[in-house]
């Protein structure tokens, strides 16, 4: 019943016989016939044959379904016994945000390289919803990010805490004593902002205040919200990004406020048109960790990397 079940993943993955029958290198007839074969023995069509690209019918789901156990049982064994070897070769898939994947993960991977060279890692850059989404599905083996691992299947291991500023351009008009409480980025690479004589600023007067926010994709918006709810205040958004980086171009610009991880400030150019403030709420503390799926085998070569990776910030200056 499972003798051709590869046939029938990579039709339903490619979408079409021709291009399944080419990743394949065998003919489309050979394929056809093979699927052919297969429905009559289960006595069900297996593919919507008249919808582009190709959907599963009932039958193809419940197939589908145990394919993909049988498959997720075959790469478990082939990594219980690649185990039984030193941790000399593996393979580790990681997944971060843009600012873990520019900031974070790259030299990170080349200290990690550099001592188990055999190991190959590959990278995926994706939004926090879309990366939990693969750890969960076994696509990636883990997520280097910010700590906001709300499933029970994760299991997440602290790293260090970084936190949210909010950046105000020069150009939008501040009472005097809120501006006084303003730090450059200069000043925040000496993390000024982290010193309790630092005084911090709140959000009551500035439910006119033009901001730039992100979208619900990214996880500093979730942040936002509970901000604004803190001060019970309806933000007038000038704009939104998916990205960070991008509202802080934009902010930068002087085309409204944003809130923003001082990692991305100590790790971009000055922004001599901002200054950034501290905010008189507990949600601008936001750590971040690596995170593993509980239900997964994990393999030798993953919790190295994980145990090097919590070593590697346990006594670096994270920027």
């Amino acid at each position: 019943m499972f003798q051709n079940m590869n046939y029938v993943y990579e039709i339903y993955k490619s979408g079409s016989f021709s291009k399944a029958a080419e990743n394949l290198h065998i003919t489309q007839p050979a394929l056809s016939i093979a699927i052919r074969k297969l429905e009559q023995e289960l006595g069900q069509p297996l593919f919507e044959r008249k919808t582009s690209p190709l959907k599963l019918t009932a039958a193809g789901h419940i197939y589908m379904d145990k394919v993909e156990k049988i498959i997720s049982m075959e790469q478990e064994c082939a990594d219980c016994f690649q185990n039984l070897n030193e941790v000399r070769v593996g393979k580790i898939r990681i997944g971060g945000a843009i600012i873990s994947m520019t900031y974070l993960l790259p030299e990170l991977i080349v200290e990690f390289s550099n001592q188990y060279p055999g190991i190959e890692i590959a990278a995926k850059e994706a939004s926090l919803p879309v990366l939990k989404n693969m750890l969960a599905d076994g696509s990636i083996d883990l997520i280097l990010d910010t700590d906001w691992f709300q499933e029970e299947i994760f299991q997440s291991i602290p790293l260090f805490e970084n936190q949210i500023l909010l950046g105000i351009p020069l150009n939008l008009p501040v009472d005097k004593k809120i501006f006084a409480c303003g730090m450059t980025s200069k000043e925040i690479r000496k993390n000024k902002h982290l010193s309790k004589k630092q005084p911090a600023i709140d959000l009551y007067n500035m439910e006119n205040f033009p901001f730039l926010l992100p979208e619900p994709t990214n996880e500093i918006f979730g942040r936002s919200e509970a901000i604004f709810h803190y001060y019970n205040i309806t933000p007038l958004v000038k704009m939104s990004f998916n990205q960070q980086m991008t509202s802080f171009e934009f902010a930068s610009k002087g085309l409204g406020a944003v809130f923003i991880a001082d990692t991305l400030i100590k790790c971009s150019p000055d922004a001599e048109n901002l200054r950034f403030y501290k905010l008189k709420c507990p949600m601008p503390k936001r750590g971040v960790a690596i995170a593993y799926n509980k239900k997964r085998y994990v393999t030798k070569a993953t919790k190295r990397f994980i145990d090097f990776t919590t070593e590697f910030y346990k006594n670096k200056l994270i920027p």
